[in-house]
């Protein structure tokens, strides 16, 4: 195995933080932003050639495609953390089993998320709030997207380790090839051939497929500190179950983020068509979904680079947790804090003062969908300066491995506090509370979020 006592590795516990943070968060950050874009894209690309309709009938979809997700975040997050802190411990054959055994586990919770999907699409669909309407579109969208399945878990599960390995901009490259994959594919399949909603889906497809070649190729190289290895692809229980413990944490917010994606889509559905008007084409509530599947696209810009600035931190955090440079850990934590705070203070004061700018590109010349989409942005993104408290501190846990806490603090988001919001809201503000759950559970989770870091760090000495 090549020597892994390399610069690159030895910079985790000697280069200063900012300096360190900023090495490995910008690339992150990048492929965040190209992300962000590329969901800014592929919505618009949709709203142009397909209409609200299919903005609405994608929208319907994202509780089964953040469930695929999930099932990637177990595995990658968790075998991910485990591999970072065997790094910084030095022990570079348990290293190369983690790496390869999660490689398996990602392609088998694949599979079973397929054979689900296929299985329940329908009726999950009904069940999420699809009308007769949007249930057809949203049906040939996901047949597709779930054809790729193991492509959506191999390629965000296994660039976590070409980052731990002191690659970030290679992991970015990666990101930015598939980002910009689907960017030009949308364009043809939808503006050009006029494949409609299902070139918006096949689009996704090759993208992720791309990605998927390209980072693995990286582990099969020469100069790859760990390897692809034949030998380690066979799972080994104490590893396995060690990945499941460190992952489920992370894993529980897409989880319950698929959840509440689900609550989300048939409260949008039911209190919209109860405060909005219909039209000949879509309900009220189509119309609340695609307004949501707007504002969620918008959203994004904003919360996408802060998730690649606090993962940017995490291979930070586990090296040094697992060489015992506590006072390194906090530095990385504080810096941390005053980056993202900044950022998501311009983020919020753009949303509010300009969300009818924002929201117009996705529905051309349909002044009633935009002014939904702006006033439902408005009242989504009250509290967006709580979202990184919370979330950072969660990355904290998870990155030192305290997986009960961290698994709390995802939980507090998206489920202890919104889903009951999302159920007790609406009883009160129709359609507005709906959009309220959201930043009343990031005021609760930051704060908590908050005190529970400032315990540990008494703690940790």
């Amino acid at each position: 195995m090549t020597d892994l006592r390399s610069s690159k590795l030895q910079a985790f516990s000697s280069a200063s933080i900012p300096k360190l943070v900023l090495m490995f968060s910008v690339p992150a950050i990048i492929s965040m932003c190209v992300n962000a874009f590329y969901n800014i894209v592929d919505r618009y690309f949709v709203g142009q050639g397909v209409g609200a309709l299919g903005i609405a009938g994608i929208t319907l979809c994202f509780p089964i495609m953040l469930f695929i997700m999930a099932m990637s975040m177990i595995v990658g997050v968790g075998g991910n953390t485990l591999f970072a802190i065997r790094l910084g411990e030095k022990k570079y054959h348990q290293a190369s089993i983690i790496l390869n055994n999660s490689l398996v586990l990602l392609i088998m919770m694949a599979l079973g998320a397929f054979a689900f999907g296929e299985l329940f699409m329908e009726p999950l669909l009904r069940l999420f709030g699809a009308s007769d309407q949007t249930l057809p579109v949203a049906s040939s969208y996901m047949r597709i997207i779930l054809l790729g399945a193991v492509f959506q878990t191999i390629a965000p599960g296994m660039n976590h380790f070409i980052r731990s390995m002191g690659h970030p901009k290679t992991a970015m490259f990666r990101d930015i090839v598939g980002a910009l994959t689907n960017v030009f594919l949308d364009w043809l399949f939808i503006i050009q051939f006029h494949w409609g909603i299902e070139g918006a889906a096949w689009a996704t497809l090759i993208s992720q497929l791309t990605s998927s070649l390209l980072i693995l190729q990286f582990f099969v190289k020469k100069s790859t500190p760990v390897k692809i290895n034949r030998r380690h692809l066979r799972l080994q229980f104490p590893y396995v179950r060690k990945i499941y413990i460190l992952g489920f944490p992370p894993a529980v917010m897409q989880i319950c983020n698929s959840l509440m994606n689900a609550i989300l889509a048939w409260s949008l559905a039911s209190y919209g068509n109860k405060s909005l008007q219909g039209t000949d084409v879509m309900t009220g509530g189509d119309i609340a979904i695609s307004a949501f599947g707007i504002i969620n696209s918008i959203v994004s810009i904003a919360v996408l680079p802060l998730i690649g600035f606090v993962h940017g931190t995490q291979p930070i955090l586990g090296y040094n947790y697992g060489a015992k440079l506590y006072d390194r850990v906090r530095g990385t934590v504080k810096f941390a804090y005053i980056y993202s705070l900044a950022f998501m203070l311009i983020a919020w004061i753009l949303l509010q003062w300009k969300a009818e700018i924002f929201v117009s590109p996705f529905a051309p010349g349909d002044t009633y969908m935009q002014s939904v989409s702006a006033w439902g942005m408005r009242i989504f993104t009250k509290a967006f300066l709580f979202v990184p408290l919370g979330m950072i501190a969660g990355n904290f846990f998870q990155g030192t491995g305290k997986a009960g806490i961290s698994m709390f603090l995802n939980a507090c988001r998206q489920v202890i506090l919104l889903i009951p919001f999302l159920i007790i809201m609406p009883r009160f503000f129709d359609l507005q509370g709906v959009f309220m759950a959201q930043p009343l559970a990031d005021i609760g989770s930051g704060i908590i979020g908050i005190l529970l870091l400032r315990w540990q760090f008494k703690k940790m000495q």
